[in-house]
């Protein structure tokens, strides 16, 4: 009770926040919205602000004003270009995750805390001050014990509780929004909600982070233009992580670089190089590559930190996407409809040649520009704007993948405006894919599938002895798709919810007509009579 009692008071925050800034969503849909609304709307100092701020500068200021949750929720919109008007997307990619540091105090205690000793034990010496501080997590430059130079990240205090929080009322939303407004059902909001949590608990636990960026330095080893810092383990917990410190300038920054300048073009074709390594040689890419998380060494080596985020790729998602940049850079229209079928990304009933057709007509203006002007990202932006007219799922790892694509051409381009990604990238595809679906891969792909299906044939006898025995004992069980039992916990979650939600409303009407009978002011009974009032509403308005 108490629970739904915060995240109800949180949600009318959230909505009271927004409203503030003009931009407060389905507020003809939902009554606390459009309550909230009307209030907040009777305050003449909000109208100016509204009036002189554009709509997608107010949405970004309320995101960075609802905190950590929010901003990190809002860079996760911006991957969804697609979905978002361009003006409030491109907004979305400036949220500002810097906020005012915490108190070393709070540093000392969460270290010692959890690494289990003294701070004086664990450190021969640590900056008080942070070099850097955001939501969710602050950076302080230490010295171990035995003279190494580290990097000292902990996370902010008492951020997992606040999260969290906001994690199950933006779940409630993903659930009011799939429930009554069916025409974003193809959006999968619920389940960008899921993956959004996923990865922001990710973000909070530094074991995880640190376990990627171990990853990422083993995927690289010996490669001479790309730098990982290394993990120093027994001075990383779940809290606080520690790496090696590394010097570099923000990527963004060369043309201020001091001393002599690294050759930029080279700088340029080695982001995209990296890039496509990460993608198509190893199925994992960092997918925060903005330029505070690229430096650049003196001799032009990039280094790569903050593994908060990352993507992954399947190996057959890997092939169809290779076969699509590929259909696209040889304009085999044919080609890229069928890749979409075989996919899945297309309805079964879809029309091959109007969608051939469809991506012809997006395409060609393209390809009619000069080569320097063409974008891969642009390209996957306006395939994208395809999907509402052939009913295609929005699929949320390329939607991740082509963030990152808009992130990396724009910082290439900003290094050397004559780059173009269609020039690096074509090689690259081309020997992945000789590589994958040429003679070697194609046998490196019988001989796999050759073991599996020797050890499943080694295993068959035991799994028809299995499957006799449960029929004999009557023990066999009835197993729904998964789609189908999402719905059905779905369903059963929201119908606990409204129970829960109608109890709570007649709890708070029960206590204020109790107050009233009992002579009590007007102010004591009507607060808990309205809440009740909203509880009820809420639960009531939900059922169809």
């Amino acid at each position: 009770m108490i629970s739904i009692f915060h995240n109800l008071l949180r949600l009318a925050f959230i909505f009271r926040t927004l409203a503030r800034h003009g931009v407060v969503p389905f507020a003809d849909r939902f009554f606390l919205s459009r309550a909230v609304v009307w209030v907040v709307g009777l305050n003449p100092f909000m109208w100016r602000h509204r009036r002189r701020t554009p709509r997608a500068v107010r949405l970004r200021m309320a995101m960075e004003e609802l905190g950590p949750t929010f901003i990190k929720f809002g860079q996760t919109l911006s991957t969804r270009m697609e979905t978002l008007p361009k003006d409030i997307g491109l907004e979305m990619k400036r949220l500002q995750d810097d906020v005012p540091p915490f108190p070393f105090e709070t540093v000392k205690q969460t270290i010692e805390d959890d690494l289990n000793n003294t701070l004086e034990t664990l450190f021969r010496q640590i900056e008080p001050v942070p070099v850097a501080s955001a939501s969710i997590a602050q950076v302080h430059r230490a010295l171990t014990r035995d003279g190494r130079d580290v990097a000292v990240k902990v996370l902010r205090p008492n951020v997992e509780q606040i999260v969290e929080q906001d994690i199950r009322v933006l779940t409630a939303l993903a659930e009011l929004i799939e429930e009554h407004i069916p025409e974003w059902n193809r959006f999968k909001v619920r389940k960008v909600v899921v993956e959004f949590a996923d990865t922001i608990r990710g973000e909070m636990n530094f074991q995880v982070e640190a376990a990627r960026a171990q990853r990422f330095r083993k995927n690289f080893e010996g490669d001479p233009v790309l730098h990982v810092p290394q993990i120093h383990w027994p001075l990383t917990s779940r809290r606080v992580m520690t790496s090696e410190w590394v010097t570099g300038v923000p990527i963004d920054d060369l043309a201020q670089y001091p001393g002599p300048r690294p050759d930029v073009q080279r700088v340029a074709r080695n982001v995209v190089t990296v890039f496509f390594k990460q993608v198509f040689r190893d199925g994992f890419f960092h997918a925060d590559q903005h330029p505070g998380n690229l430096l650049v060494k003196p001799d032009g080596t990039l280094i790569i930190v903050d593994f908060g985020i990352v993507g992954t790729v399947s190996h057959q998602t890997r092939i169809w996407l290779a076969e699509l940049l590929h259909g696209f850079i040889s304009q085999d229209y044919r080609k890229v409809a069928r890749i979409h079928l075989a996919a899945g990304y297309i309805p079964d009933d879809t029309d091959v040649d109007d969608f051939e057709e469809a991506c012809r007509q997006m395409a060609e203006p393209i390809f009619g520009r000069p080569l320097k002007e063409i974008s891969i990202a642009n390209l996957l932006s306006e395939l994208f704007k395809v999907t509402e007219q052939f009913q295609m799922e929005v699929q949320p790892q390329l939607l991740l993948l082509q963030k990152t694509m808009f992130t990396l051409e724009g910082v290439g381009r900003e290094l050397d405006p004559e780059m173009n990604m269609w020039v690096l990238a074509e090689p690259l595809i081309a020997d992945w894919m000789r590589d994958n679906l040429g003679p070697k891969g194609k046998l490196r792909t019988l001989r796999q599938d050759a073991e599996e299906v020797f050890h499943s044939a080694g295993n068959l006898p035991r799994m028809i002895y299995d499957g006799v025995e449960r029929l004999a004992r009557d023990r066999v069980k009835v197993r729904l798709h998964p789609a189908s039992m999402e719905r059905l916990e779905r369903r059963m979650s929201i119908g606990f919810r409204r129970q829960a939600t109608a109890i709570g409303g007649g709890a708070f009407l029960i206590s204020s007509a109790i107050l009233a009978a009992g002579g009590m002011p007007f102010w004591w009974w009507s607060a808990p009579c309205g809440l009740g009032l909203i509880y009820v509403l809420l639960a009531t308005r939900s059922i169809r």
